[in-house]
């Protein structure tokens, strides 16, 4: 039985280094599939679905990004779906949420003119320790976040399903504490996944619970957002400062929407977070191996909750 890899970059350096982890296996890079009964893993990010139907004895889905709703969705394989958790790709998605909280954290966005000469060394913003950061989704990469703005004083609040025990989080869980998290934060930043339970859960009635003037930041999936009219409507208002987006819905975003000419609205093009191949590799070959000794690799996805 086989293992078939169909990376989106670098194809040939994904398979040099799962060559390298795996020695024993056999090895197959898309397009070139002997023989589609033979696929027993799936390593990749996305896989067209007659594609997918060809594997008749396939097992598992190794994941190559964080995202998994692309298997999930109808004529999927029922089979094990593994997330690709990789501590080196959260750290890169913590470092850009700390770039555009502080950003608009210190006015860096209307401090650098020429005006600002007049008020040389003033200092406006709330120190960290007055500007709470909420962090909406607080799984592997929300409390990465949330470690990377407790180092530098932040308050951080955390909200989830079923709430969380981190050491010094304020933590809120479930709809009945939403609007609670979303008013004691300042700069609120989601992780969210795209879920039945996630997906439109930011309304026109949930972005009047945000605290007014605060900063918005979604490196999740756009599709929490449930208007993008509602969305402008909340910016324009006051009652969000700053909008900071890495992902939209749909992506990428229409050219006439008019998130890309809002002067308080950033877009970036789904960069907060990138696959790091090496470690990514050594992650999936550890997997791999977990399921050749018939353990369970992990995380595994459950379809129940979608992530």
């Amino acid at each position: 039985m086989a293992i078939l890899l169909n990376p989106w970059v670098e194809p040939d350096r994904w398979m040099r280094l799962l060559g390298e982890l795996l020695p024993s296996e056999e090895l197959w890079l898309w397009p070139d599939c002997p023989d589609p009964g033979e696929v027993e893993m799936l390593v990749a990010w996305r896989m067209r679905r007659d594609d997918l139907a060809t594997f008749t004895n396939l097992t598992h889905i190794l994941s190559m990004g964080a995202g998994t709703e692309q298997w999930q969705r109808e004529g999927s394989p029922d089979v094990a779906i593994v997330r690709l958790a990789d501590p080196n790709m959260s750290t890169e998605m913590a470092a850009y949420a700390l770039h555009w909280v502080v950003h608009f954290q210190r006015d860096f966005h209307v401090r650098f003119g020429a005006d600002d000469l007049a008020e040389w060394g003033e200092r406006t913003a709330p120190p960290p320790s007055e500007y709470p950061v909420g962090i909406l989704g607080f799984g592997t990469i929300g409390r990465r976040i949330g470690e990377a703005f407790q180092h530098l004083g932040y308050p951080v609040n955390a909200w989830s399903r079923s709430g969380t025990d981190a050491e010094g989080v304020v933590s809120f869980a479930g709809l009945k504490e939403l609007a609670s998290f979303l008013a004691a934060s300042n700069a609120v930043i989601s992780v969210l996944p795209n879920t039945d339970a996630t997906r439109g859960l930011l309304t026109a009635e949930r972005f009047g619970q945000f605290r007014p003037g605060a900063t918005f930041v979604n490196i999740g999936r756009g599709s929490v957002v449930d208007s993008e009219t509602d969305l402008l409507a909340a910016v324009d208002a006051g009652q969000l400062g700053a909008v900071v987006l890495d992902v939209t819905n749909p992506e990428p975003p229409a050219q006439d929407t008019p998130l890309l000419a809002h002067p308080s609205v950033v877009i970036t093009p789904h960069i907060s977070g990138t696959t790091q191949i090496a470690s990514a590799a050594e992650l999936i070959a550890a997997n791999i191996e977990r399921i050749r000794a018939g353990e369970a690799p992990f995380p595994l996805v459950d379809k129940s909750v979608g992530y």
